[in-house]
């Protein structure tokens, strides 16, 4: 009897002083307006790189994009920015290889290839594109 009453009083006592657990709030994301892909990129075989496409809107503070790859196990990339200037489309050709005066050498045995782009608006808010190249 004493061994039934002692554990129903643990269990009341942990019961008692258990602290809650909340859960988080669901996330909501805002959607984006139909359209308004601020970034387009395209594999370039014969020149061993990515060309990627800026479209500036009206509300486009500045674009930033990390190219990183591994080349025969060696990390490798390539960091950039800009702010748009004037209208119209605006290309980057990221070459996966190292240029030198005027000398390039391209890396080979490229692996694990991924394109971030960050697009920043006038208004703080900033949209963040992921590529992942398969086979480069």
């Amino acid at each position: 009897m004493r061994k039934i009453v002692a554990l129903v009083l643990i269990i009341v006592l942990f019961l008692f002083f258990a602290s809650p657990a909340y859960a988080l709030k669901k996330r909501i994301r805002a959607p984006k307006p139909a359209g308004t892909g601020y970034s387009s990129v395209r594999l370039s075989r014969p020149t061993h790189s990515t060309v990627v496409t800026f479209i500036p809107k009206t509300n486009v503070k500045r674009f930033d994009y990390v190219l990183s790859y591994g080349a025969n196990g060696i990390a490798q990339g390539v960091v950039g920015s800009f702010i748009p200037a004037g209208g119209g489309t605006q290309s980057r050709d990221l070459y996966f290889g190292t240029c030198s005066h005027g000398v390039c050498t391209p890396h080979y045995g490229i692996t694990g290839a991924t394109l971030t782009i960050t697009t920043t608006l006038n208004g703080g808010a900033s949209y963040i594109k992921r590529y992942r190249f398969k086979s480069v």
